[in-house]
Order: C-alpha cells, then sequence, then structure tokens
C-alpha cells in the first residue's frame, strides 16, 4: 500500500521566511498614493510629489 498524498503533508512544510517588510507606509506618495521605488527621501515617479521623512 502506498500513501496518497493530502492536506495533512501540506501542514509539514516549514514555513516561507522573507518578503517584504511589514509596512511600505514610509513609501506611499502624500500626493497620489502610489508606493516611491525608494526609500524617502524620494519623489514619486508618478506625480513627482515629495515623499519626505517621517
Amino acid at each position: 500500500m502506498g500513501t496518497t498524498p493530502g492536506a495533512d503533508d501540506e501542514a509539514a512544510l516549514p514555513a516561507s521566511e522573507g518578503g517584504d517588510p511589514a509596512c511600505w507606509l514610509a513609501r506611499v506618495c502624500p500626493g497620489c498614493g502610489r508606493l516611491a521605488d525608494t526609500d524617502p527621501p524620494t519623489r514619486c515617479a508618478a506625480c513627482g510629489e515629495l515623499v519626505p521623512v517621517d
């Protein structure tokens, strides 16, 4: 008899680590709401508004 993969197999997989920071709020453009490409201080690529350092 063989075993059939199921939901229990997925629960045994390790959690993925890494990824995006927990909060992108510092990069949100105050003018249009788009995320800036780099950390502030910078200018928004969409509208040119200054994204300041909080």
